[in-house]
């Protein structure tokens, strides 16, 4: 035992224990009380989770070790019970005080785990799978096997590599002991569903459990637009791996109807204050519908009850429902839904839907709040730090407002800052608030009073910590705000990026605007000719002179909502497919459909798309 180990040891526990509320006063009585001779030294594979010691019990002890080894034990038992307490910066303070070089394989091998822990507590994702990938061979104990693989799954998951997540959970599960089949299945199922195509290996794994649940991710891809065909190649996956961990669960889905879309009914908006909203998904739904040779059949929520409603589309065998539209009848049919037949509703609400058996409820809305989150995580793979918001003090402002701060809080980063206004009269003064212009005004005000006749530069400084600025109003107030910020930025502060909804986007500016120079702006594949079908979204724009690219987003909203229906079964079961639709990348996490638009940004003569 060196006198330097004993010494480190000693300051680091005066330090830690003098902490208040560290430990509970009986915990340091017991191991006060507690002699060396008394005290065994920790083996290899001793765990805080087996004694009732503390981690002030393990300090104690780690001073008073016979050798380094016995020390180096202690500390890392005592590391452990501070993780286990949450108490997260302790336990990082005494691994920081471990001298690996001394550890044996086994014990080198806890120390990563524990390690991995505190790098995955900071969501340092990738660091967490490389201190603890080369160790996990080394793990001499079940439950260590299970925190490792566990640890692993969750980093590559967080890393959005879900093919690597599901193979640490499948490996996870044959040491976790406590889990049911049913709680295993579903751990290995929620990572897997999300696994995309090009993350699949091209050949199939040797391992039984493994090469059933790459090919059950492989089915739902190959055949994601063809239920009958997918649930034939279920049935053929049933006889292959009869006693695989997925067994029941694939029985459970092949127990549901599994038809593919032949007469779909569509409720909308057909008279009314809201008819041109309705015509303009119809025209989406039929430009979709005959080139799929599908029956669409149209209902007039305006005109029709509910019950009426319900009558016609069991009169005519209908197997899909597309609509309603407004959020006040997509409430009604969410308590009263039909069984046995899949509803894609074409809005949302907080109203949580009736459980009829066999009832199938999927909400498809064009929400601006997803644009938003959007917006965050794109800004946030820019590597940008501190945005700053610009928004309309208003109701709707508000909820994007939150969507976009929410987003940035998932992400483990800071909220963005915050500039309301009430009216257009208060945008400039908000602007130069925000930007730090009236603050540097200020700054050369005292310092010509301070300075008398001496002349000193009065050319304003923005600020330079800001590194973009997201508008998410509508094309009137971007207009107004963007000639704000280029004109309050000083030539000395570095060039912010501005950011916008697609509400920026309109038919007064689709082929550019001048004003709107460098705006960078989220928007349908179909309205940036980035899909196969977006000619089909042209063609109508032409027919329809007085539509506005509001109601364009609606008629391909329509359009996918054809393909869409096919691709249900897949979706809801397997979000890692994607369809890429002319409204945008759809996938269906939780019974709603997410888009992720596309990006493009303005120039004085056109609007060009980014890759």
């Amino acid at each position: 035992m060196t006198a330097k180990l004993t010494t480190q040891i000693m300051r680091l526990a005066l330090a830690l224990l003098c902490v208040p509320l560290l430990t509970q006063c009986s915990s340091v009585e017991r191991a006060e009380k507690s002699t060396p001779q008394q005290q065994q030294p920790a083996t290899v594979e001793d765990s805080a989770q087996t004694t009732d010691r503390t981690a002030a019990d393990w300090l104690q002890q780690a001073a008073a070790g016979d050798s380094n080894i016995d020390q180096l034990r202690a500390l890392l038992n005592a590391s452990e019970a501070f993780q286990q307490q949450q108490q997260w910066q302790h336990a990082a303070a005494i691994l920081s005080q471990i001298e690996t070089a001394q550890l044996t394989r086994q014990d080198n091998a806890r120390f990563k785990l524990m390690q991995a822990r505190w790098f995955a507590y900071q969501q340092q994702w990738q660091t967490a799978i490389s201190e603890l990938e080369p160790q996990i061979q080394y793990f001499q104990t079940r439950e260590r096997r299970l925190q490792g693989l566990s640890i692993l799954a969750k980093s590559h998951a967080a890393l959005e590599q879900y093919w690597q997540a599901s193979q640490a959970q499948i490996e996870a599960e044959q040491y976790n002991g406590n889990a049911s089949p049913d709680q295993s299945r579903a751990a290995i199922w929620a990572y897997l569903r999300q696994a995309r195509a090009d993350e699949l290996p091209a050949t199939r794994p040797l391992a039984n459990q493994l090469a059933g649940w790459w090919r059950l991710a492989k089915l739902f891809h190959q055949h994601a637009s063809k239920p009958t065909l997918l649930a034939e190649s279920l049935q053929q996956w049933q006889s292959s791996y009869p006693d695989h961990l997925a067994a029941d669960m694939v029985a459970t889905w092949l127990q549901q109807p599994w038809q593919d879309a032949s007469h779909v009914v569509a409720l909308l908006p057909l008279t009314g204050d809201y008819a041109k909203q309705g015509i303009a998904v119809r025209d989406g739904l039929l430009a979709a519908a005959s080139k799929n040779d599908l029956s669409v059949s149209f209902i007039d929520t305006q005109t029709t009850p509910l019950a009426e409603q319900q009558s016609a589309i069991i009169e005519a065998g209908a197997t899909h429902i597309v609509g309603p539209l407004l959020k006040s009848q997509v409430e009604q049919w969410k308590n009263q839904p039909l069984p046995g037949v899949y509803h894609l509703l074409l809005n949302e609400t907080t109203v949580l839907p009736s459980s009829i058996i066999g009832a199938e409820l999927i909400e498809f809305a064009l929400a601006p709040e997803d644009e938003a989150r959007q917006s965050a995580r794109y800004l946030s793979r820019q590597s940008i730090l501190t945005p700053l918001i610009l928004a309309a003090s208003s109701r709707g402002s508000e909820r994007v407002v939150e969507a976009f701060q929410q987003q940035r809080e998932l992400l483990n980063q800071q909220p963005a800052e915050l500039g309301w206004y009430q009216s257009r009269d208060q945008m400039q003064a908000v602007v130069e608030q925000k930007l730090g212009i009236e603050a540097s005004k200020q700054r050369i005000r005292e310092v010509k009073i301070a300075a008398g006749k001496i002349i000193v530069d009065e050319q304003e400084r923005s600020r330079a910590d800001l590194d973009a600025v997201y508008l998410p109003g509508n094309l009137a107030q971007v207009r107004l705000l963007k000639p704000f910020i280029d004109v309050n930025l000083s030539p000395f502060a570095p060039p912010l990026t501005v950011y916008a909804n697609s509400d920026v986007h309109q038919r007064a500016n689709r082929f550019g605007d001048a004003d709107l120079q460098g705006v960078v702006f989220t928007e349908t594949p179909g309205l940036l000719n980035r899909n196969g079908d977006s000619e089909s979204v042209a063609q109508w724009l032409n027919l329809r002179s007085d539509a506005n690219l509001n109601e364009a987003r609606l008629f391909a909203m329509g359009y996918d909502s054809i393909p869409l229906l096919n691709h249900l079964m897949a979706l809801i079961r397997f979000p890692g497919v994607h369809y890429r639709g002319v409204s945008g990348t759809l996938q269906v996490p939780f019974g709603r459909v997410q888009r992720t638009l596309d990006w493009a940004t303005f120039t004085r003569e056109s609007v060009q798309a980014i890759e």
